[in-house]
């Protein structure tokens, strides 16, 4: 689903983040860290003799394909000639977080589906279901990584954050949008506006950090404490990222254990 984009918000929170980039809390990312990424079944072709994912496959998973467009929350277009675009490939760090990104635009496509056609919105799948729609991946990092820890564990998370929004040019563009934000990170969470979080998400790309740690917004149906953290790593349009390597894929069936690829040549 797109996202809107209020372009002079954009601006202003990248300015601003860029000019504290220096004190932005960090973490590094060490090799044999293992991630997890989902995406559409029609991008996976297994070799059904081997019962394999084949290497070029898997490697399609690591490409950035968002870098001009708005699907995305902290990457993609910026809306400002001066402001270089970036894109990013997503990736979770938990299990738990993944599912809950995947229940989330599973149930937000259908939604649309169902508006566009007159019906009411259909009620959640079950989670088995949507996994079923997609497949998983496991990812390996093989050098290390300097990313931004945007994640609330992080206790300099908040200065940081509230920072930004403290200053004049944030605070006057939030109020420009009309919309009933609190704070900046109401601003950043908001479902349907990447303003605040795409200017971000640039401005830290942009000054050089190769990736960044945020905690999913999408809930569990089990618990609103289980969310977990996704991992953005930023690159240009058409960009392979480097030092990852897929080790295995996963397809959910309805019924029955995951399907387990172990990715060869």
């Amino acid at each position: 689903m797109p996202l809107a984009l209020f372009s002079k918000l954009l601006t202003a929170v990248y300015r601003e983040t860029l000019l504290a980039a220096q004190s932005a809390p960090s973490t590094i990312l060490g090799p044999d860290t293992t991630v997890f990424r989902a995406f559409d079944q029609s991008h996976f072709t297994v070799d059904t003799y081997r019962h394999i994912l084949r290497r070029d496959q898997a490697d399609n998973a690591l490409i950035v394909r968002d870098a001009h467009a708005d699907q995305n929350r902290w990457t993609g277009r910026s809306g400002d000639p001066t402001i270089r675009s970036w894109g990013g490939v997503y990736c979770s760090l938990q299990q738990q977080a993944v599912v809950n990104e995947v229940a989330h635009y599973v149930q937000s496509a259908r939604a649309t589906a169902a508006s566009a056609s007159g019906a009411p919105t259909p009620a959640p799948l079950p989670r088995t279901a949507t996994l079923n729609q997609k497949c998983v991946i496991k990812i390996r990092l093989l050098g290390a990584f300097l990313a931004v820890d945007l994640s609330p564990h992080n206790p300099g998370f908040h200065s940081f954050i509230e920072g930004i929004g403290r200053t004049a040019s944030v605070r006057r563009e939030m109020a420009a949008t009309r919309r009933p934000w609190l704070s900046i990170r109401d601003a950043i969470n908001d479902a349907t506006d990447c303003s605040a979080a795409r200017g971000i998400g640039l401005a830290l790309a942009n000054h050089g950090f190769r990736a960044l740690v945020v905690q999913t917004a999408r809930t569990s149906e089990r618990s609103l404490l289980e969310r977990g953290d996704n991992l953005i790593f930023f690159g240009t349009q058409g960009e392979r990222i480097a030092n990852l390597s897929v080790e295995e894929a996963y397809l959910f069936p309805l019924v029955g254990k995951p399907v387990v690829y172990p990715v060869e040549y």
